[in-house]
């Protein structure tokens, strides 16, 4: 059996300032103190820097306090601000732009494995989904043009709105999602090794994977993670109006993030 695949430099991709504590902090803690341990590089890029009330200034700002929470080191993160990558909740980026802009980061911090938002984004934003078709994009150019190992993209798993906001809930059944996935490994690899003696010639080296058929890797937050997203979105002074309150308070995203792996080639 062919072992897993192990990432060595990541980049988190994401559209605007306060995506990364409202979506992605679970994530984002783990791989940062992994980082900081010198096990990964890890870095961010923030494709937009939230101008769509003329508040970019403000909001730069507000996204650098919550990276410095969230433990992403200042060499390791950046905002972007391209005038055709403007926050904006009717327009669709342009795929083509989002590769050109994300190329060199990938490029020159030699990037094995991409994350972003899935095709829902999450909220289904436009400026969300756009990222995810971008980065497909890019991805097949690099495989184009380069002989290194391919890029790898992993999205973050849309949920259900029942299960969107379900707050500590979220903990458990990510748990359960888990322990599943482990018990359905070992099982898989007892039933090859039990094929492997009786039917050699017909198995073929396998990576372990969930039933849908995709490595689903699950960053799981406690108490200490949950406060930590707080404290990283209480950052963002400037967006935290009535709903988002109740956003922070009973999102899953807050407390757990479920990673799917996605062809480059899927539509």
């Amino acid at each position: 059996m062919q072992p897993a695949v192990v990432a060595k430099n990541i980049l988190l991709v994401t559209a605007h300032p306060d995506d990364e504590a409202m979506f992605f902090a679970p994530t984002i803690l783990n791989l940062a103190e992994k980082a900081s341990n010198e096990s990964i590089g890890f870095a961010v890029v923030c494709l937009s820097n939230g101008n769509a009330e003329g508040l970019g200034e403000t909001r730069t700002s507000e996204l650098e306090k919550s990276f410095d929470v969230l433990g992403v080191v200042k060499s390791r993160r950046w905002i972007v601000d391209h005038p055709e990558l403007q926050d904006n909740m009717t327009a669709d980026w342009d795929r083509i732009i989002i590769a050109k802009v994300l190329e060199p980061y990938v490029l020159d911090l030699d990037i094995d494995t991409i994350l972003t938002f899935d095709s829902q984004g999450i909220s289904s934003h436009p400026n969300h989904k756009s990222i995810h078709r971008g980065v497909q994009t890019l991805i097949q150019n690099l495989g184009e043009t380069s002989s290194k190992q391919p890029r790898r993209l992993y999205t973050l798993v849309s949920s259900s709105l029942a299960y969107k906001y379900i707050s500590i809930l979220s903990v458990t059944f990510g748990k359960v999602d888990v322990y599943g996935y482990r018990w359905m490994q070992m099982l898989e690899n007892y039933i090859i090794e039990v094929l492997a003696i009786w039917y050699p010639e017909i198995m073929t080296p396998a990576i372990p994977r969930h039933p849908d058929g995709h490595a689903m890797p699950e960053f799981i937050s406690g108490i200490e993670g949950y406060a930590k997203a707080l404290e990283a979105m209480k950052m963002h002074d400037s967006q935290l109006v009535w709903f988002r309150w109740l956003y922070v308070a009973f999102s899953k995203y807050m407390w757990v993030n479920s990673w799917v792996q996605v062809s480059a080639d899927a539509q």
